[in-house]
């Protein structure tokens, strides 16, 4: 009864506010949707119903970088886990389980601030997958690149000054999680080494 009524009051709580409430379910081997942007104070809701024993991490131990930690870490395969994020950012996370292929990424943008704001930091970078260098796309000239392994150790960490090329080259094949952050906007994304 418990479990039914906090389910409930989190699908209340963002009618009675005004905020939006996302769902990303657990799939056999993947989060679907796994990348989504929400608004600040949107709640994201995350479902397993018996597709597979998993669990959620989204804790700063494992992604330094994240604002705040979030997890459900005990590993089920019938759960439900939602989240209000109320630090705009990128958040990182993963199914311990299936760590290598279930990663999943929530990006919480401020939706007071303008758009010329918002374009004016705007970070990319390609191509992704990449095998010698990562170019990256910034109005920038000085930024940081730092990159994780999915298990959250860095395996990389470069100032680029004047520069907007990154050599990837010494990374071993796999799938990693690259931040670049410049002018007070980061950005972190999934990157594939091939």
């Amino acid at each position: 009864m418990k479990r039914f009524t906090q389910l409930v009051m989190m699908c209340l709580a963002p009618v009675a506010f005004g905020q939006t409430n996302y769902t990303v379910d657990a799939q056999a081997m993947s989060w679907s949707p796994n990348d989504v942007t929400i608004d600040l104070g949107d709640s994201v809701t995350w479902i397993n119903n018996n597709n597979g024993s998993h669990n959620l991490n989204g804790t700063t131990a494992t992604f330094p970088q994240n604002p705040e930690s979030f997890s459900m870490l005990t590993t089920g395969t019938n759960w439900t886990f939602g989240k209000r994020f109320n630090i705009a950012g990128v958040y990182m996370y993963r199914c311990n389980v299936h760590s290598s292929v279930m990663t999943g990424k929530v990006t919480v943008v401020d939706p007071n601030l303008g758009l010329g704001e918002q374009t004016a930091a705007t970070i990319s970078f390609g191509p992704n997958p990449a095998t010698e260098t990562i170019t990256i796309q910034t109005k920038a000239t000085d930024f940081n690149v730092v990159i994780y392994d999915m298990s959250g150790h860095r395996v990389l960490s470069e100032n680029l000054k004047n520069k907007k090329e990154l050599n990837v080259s010494s990374l071993k094949q796999g799938t990693y999680v690259i931040e670049i952050s410049a002018e007070g906007t980061i950005l972190q994304d999934k990157f594939i080494k091939n």
